[in-house]
């Protein structure tokens, strides 16, 4: 004996489905939109960020990319890191074809508001073997300061 079943379908619903969807797939595969990205639509940019008391740090691999080629703008307490990475071109015969492409291509653009304001005008940047450091200094008037109690 076959049931068919009937599903009433009501319009208010249909957003709330789908935000229900999203977020079960996210669940279940929390880094599949992070990795959509990375591998073939477009560019993401890995990155590390430390903190400590003098300021922070960011670390990000950019292999490929020139010093030159990085942007790295500054508003406020917003750290923007962006840029292009470029496709590499194997080959112009149309024999051969793509088997497999992992490599990350493209523009990308990574913005990091810092809880605290930062000193601007003391940034320092270094690419060096595909990685990018960034130092950021606080803003000499948010670090913790040491009064020295004196006796008299």
């Amino acid at each position: 004996m076959t049931r068919n079943l009937v599903v009433r379908t009501n319009p208010f619903y249909t957003p709330l489905r789908a935000a229900m969807n999203t977020l079960f797939d996210d669940a279940v595969s929390p880094l599949a939109r992070d990795w959509a990205t990375v591998w073939g639509v477009g560019s993401r940019l890995p990155i590390s960020v430390y903190g400590d008391a003098e300021g922070y740090t960011f670390v990000a691999i950019v292999p490929g990319i020139k010093p030159d080629e990085l942007n790295i703008e500054i508003e406020g307490n917003t750290v923007k890191i962006s840029g292009e990475t470029i496709a590499p071109a194997m080959s112009a015969d149309e024999k051969v074809r793509s088997l497999r492409s992992e490599i990350a291509y493209g523009q990308f653009s990574r913005a990091f508001e810092l809880p605290e304001e930062i000193d601007a005008d003391k940034i320092e940047a270094n690419v060096e073997n595909g990685v990018l450091t960034l130092r950021v200094p606080k803003a000499e008037s948010v670090k913790p300061r040491t009064i020295k109690v004196q006796a008299k």
